[in-house]
C-alpha cells in the first residue's frame, strides 16, 4: 500500500514491510526430564526390592515362610501305582460227623400167660375141642368165635406159634402151619382181663403162598 507524497503523487517504491518469520525452537526443559528419569528410576527400584524381599531370597518373610511360585502342571495325571494283593485262598475245615451210637433196646418179653392161653387155643383145634377152644377166648369174643374157627382155623388144623412181641396188657403171636393141607400163616392175638389172665381176642389165618 502506498500512501501519496506531498507532491500528492504515490511514491514509486512501496514501502517494504518488516518480515515477521518463525524463530528457533524454544530449548527443552531440563529439570522435566530428569524428573521422569527419576521416577523411572525410583519404580524399577521398588519392584527390585519387593523381589528380592518376598520372593527371592525373602528376606522380609519370616523363617519358614516362602512365596509359593507356580509350577506348570501337566495335561495328563500322574500316573498312579496300584498294589494288587495276591488272592489268598483259604481252606474250610469241615466238622467231622459225630458217631451217634444206636442202642437197640430189646424188645418186651410178651407175658407168659398171654402166650400160653394161645398155644392152648392151638391145642383144642388141633384134638378137636372147638368148645374148650371157645371157653379160651374172650368174653366180648365167644359168640363170634364158632363161626371164625370153622372157616378159618378148622378142626384139625396144625398150627404153632413162631414169634410172639407185646406188653403187659396183651400178647401178639405169628403162627403157621397146615390146614386142611394147606400151608398157612397168620397172627393171633391174647389180652389181659381184669383178674390178671389172658384170653384170646382174635386171630387171622391165610395162605402161606
Amino acid at each position: 500500500m502506498t500512501y501519496p507524497g506531498p507532491s500528492g503523487h504515490h511514491d514509486p517504491q512501496p514501502q517494504p514491510y518488516p518480515q515477521q518469520g518463525w524463530g528457533t525452537p524454544p530449548p527443552p526443559d531440563k529439570n522435566r526430564t530428569g524428573l521422569a528419569v527419576g521416577i523411572l528410576i525410583g519404580v524399577v527400584a521398588l519392584v527390585a526390592f519387593c523381589i528380592t524381599g518376598f520372593a527371592a531370597p525373602g528376606f522380609l518373610l519370616s523363617k519358614g515362610e516362602s512365596i509359593p511360585l507356580p509350577v506348570p502342571s501337566s495335561s495328563s495325571p500322574a500316573p498312579t501305582s496300584e498294589t494288587t494283593s495276591p488272592t489268598s485262598s483259604t481252606r474250610v475245615s469241615r466238622p467231622s460227623r459225630s458217631r451217634v451210637t444206636v442202642t437197640r433196646r430189646p424188645a418186651p418179653q410178651a407175658p407168659e400167660k398171654g402166650v400160653q392161653v394161645i398155644k392152648d387155643f392151638l391145642g383144642k383145634i388141633a384134638g378137636g375141642d372147638k368148645p374148650g377152644a371157645i371157653a379160651l377166648a374172650c368174653e366180648q369174643q365167644k359168640r363170634f368165635m364158632d363161626d371164625k374157627i370153622d372157616s378159618l382155623l378148622p378142626l384139625g388144623s396144625r398150627v404153632e406159634i413162631t414169634r410172639t412181641s407185646g406188653t403187659s396188657r396183651f400178647v401178639l403171636a405169628d403162627v403157621s402151619g397146615t390146614v386142611e393141607n394147606r400151608a398157612v400163616r397168620g397172627t393171633m392175638i391174647s389180652d389181659r382181663k381184669d383178674d390178671d389172665e389172658f384170653c384170646v381176642t382174635t386171630f387171622s389165618i391165610r395162605d402161606a403162598y
